[in-house]
């Protein structure tokens, strides 16, 4: 028989609260902690809500039984975030530091799981601190902590998963406490987000890989954990119609290899996130980057694990257990995507790769066996970290398009004090909605929302559409616009009364009175003041 190489025996024999009594050692995991906080509030208020965020902010204002009607309605997201954020609103408000700070709080709440899934992997100091310094650079991680949306709390609770899945894994047969503690976590995951039952399934499929004895006992509180869903899941598909799924996630295409490679992009580039639609994903040079230092220490751990795969293995095998975490999601969530009839792909969801992604980065790069080969790659990570660090502080400060009607519509306002109803008209519900949320606190019934249909050569966007059950903001067919006078809102690249919809407004009679108007993001908004000629 091979003898166990090193780095195997450090994982099964290492004290793992040694860390924790080395001051120095102790100083670094503070400083990387700091760094991970303070990646998460800088600039924390730099933009306003965007759409998804106005609908959670939206979602939350209801009374309770309203929240959940309106949720499932919505169809592709279970309601724990909703009612989660309601709670905090009505401890602290509406303010925008305050709502973004909810998302933010729980990304930063994420260590603790994080430190305790590593004890229970045994990991080694060192690789804890990559591992965690990973975690706190990666602006696909920021990103999701500055959003008001449910990823970071998806995070949280997968982690927190993860962490309690080898505790119980570990723990004999017969202590059932442990399985029952998983299970309340992981209804609350799934109760976050779909995308929780991915890693009860990666669970389920570490257990049929090395510890059946114990499977009989994960899938009967499994099939409870399916009972407990099941209110919900009958609440969804009471409430929605037949074509709402196709209209939410419709428009999703179904990933292909290279959506893959994105991922690991993202999961890998420090820093950076795109906000816009009129952003990089991520800049090119970071793929190679990405690739040279932290995905080819990645296969040649996985070679290495290849050629020992005869070894007697450990009371827990890390890395195999972490390869289960990471691979078994993103397989399920690539065939599901193409077998079911709509594609269920998203980067956002997939979030619950981030750490064991980053965990088996770090043993990868400290396992290179060439002590100038790891010295080499950690330079050049820590060169790459403090390139993508001096951008994003030095990143402008960000002045999207969907921020501006807020501008406008505070202008509109301040106009019409003294008058009586005002009505705004959009061409796409993206526009109408972040104008109601603008001014849906204005007293009495004063503006009137809504949206024009049909114009032709005005395309929109079909992943943005107003809320099911949601009539603040009337549609109808641009044609049947009978106002004697109203507001229209529109964006384009420029003022052209040649082009849509001011062509076809100027062709049923109508002249323009008043413009307002705001650039951000490389579009001009309009919010124009139109007549019957």
């Amino acid at each position: 028989m091979k003898q166990p190489t090193p780095e195997h025996s450090t994982h099964t024999n290492q004290d793992p609260n040694s860390h924790l009594r080395n001051p120095s050692s102790v100083f670094i995991f503070a400083l990387i902690i700091s760094l991970f906080i303070g990646a998460r509030v800088w600039r924390l208020t730099a933009s306003c809500l965007w759409f998804d965020e106005i609908f959670s902010v939206h979602a939350a204002g209801y009374e309770w039984c309203r929240l959940l009607s309106f949720v499932a309605a919505d169809v592709i997201h279970p309601p724990l975030f909703y009612a989660l954020l309601k709670v905090w609103i009505a401890i602290g408000g509406e303010s925008l530091l305050w709502l973004r700070l909810f998302p933010a709080l729980i990304s930063i709440a994420v260590v603790v799981p994080f430190f305790l899934l590593c004890r229970e992997l045994n990991m080694r100091a060192a690789e804890i601190k990559l591992a965690l310094l990973l975690l706190a650079v990666n602006g696909y991680l920021i990103k999701y902590a500055q959003e008001v949306r449910m990823y970071s709390l998806l995070l949280f609770f997968s982690v927190c998963s993860l962490w309690l899945f080898v505790r119980f894994s570990k723990a004999p047969a017969r202590a059932k406490k442990h399985l029952l503690v998983l299970s309340a976590i992981n209804l609350l995951l799934v109760y976050t987000h779909y995308y929780g039952w991915l890693v009860v399934a990666a669970e389920a499929a570490l257990l049929l890989y090395s510890q059946r004895d114990k499977l009989l006992d994960f899938f009967i509180a499994a099939a409870l954990l399916l009972l407990a869903f099941s209110p919900w899941a009958y609440a969804v598909t009471s409430l929605s119609e037949p074509g709402d799924l196709r209209q939410n996630i419709g428009w999703v295409a179904r990933p292909r290899l290279l959506d893959i490679a994105q991922l690991f992009t993202l999961l890998s580039e420090p820093f950076y996130f795109r906000q816009s639609s009129n952003e990089p994903l991520f800049y090119r040079w970071s793929v190679f980057a990405g690739f040279l230092l932290i995905g080819l220490p990645l296969v040649v751990l996985l070679w290495q694990r290849f050629r020992q795969r005869d070894r007697e293995p450990g009371p827990v095998d890390t890395v195999k257990s972490l390869l289960v975490f990471f691979l078994a999601p993103l397989i399920l969530a690539f065939l599901l995507s193409w077998l079911l009839p709509h594609s269920i792909w998203g980067t956002r969801h997939l979030i619950i790769l981030a750490v064991p992604y980053s965990l088996l980065a770090a043993i990868a790069v400290h396992h290179l066996r060439s002590l100038w080969i790891k010295t080499t790659v950690l330079i050049l990570l820590g060169c790459w970290l403090f390139v993508g660090g001096s951008g994003f502080l030095l990143r402008p400060v960000p002045n999207y398009v969907w921020c501006v009607w807020e501008q406008l519509g505070r202008q509109v306002a301040q106009q019409s004090a003294a008058q009586g109803p005002v009505s705004i008209y959009a061409f796409e519900d993206l526009v109408a909605y972040h104008l109601w949320f603008v001014l849906r606190n204005e007293e009495g019934e004063q503006f009137k929302i809504g949206v024009l249909k049909g114009v032709p050569g005005l395309p929109e966007d079909p992943a943005y559409f107003l809320p099911r059950g949601f009539n603040d903001v009337t549609t109808m067919d641009y044609l049947r616009l009978e106002e004697e006078e109203t507001w229209i809102a529109f964006r384009d690249l420029g003022w052209d009364e040649e082009r849509p919809p001011l062509k076809n407004l100027s062709g049923m009679g109508y002249q323009i009175e008043q413009v307002l108007e705001a650039s951000a993001g490389g579009q001009r908004a309009f919010l124009v003041k139109i007549s019957r000629k």
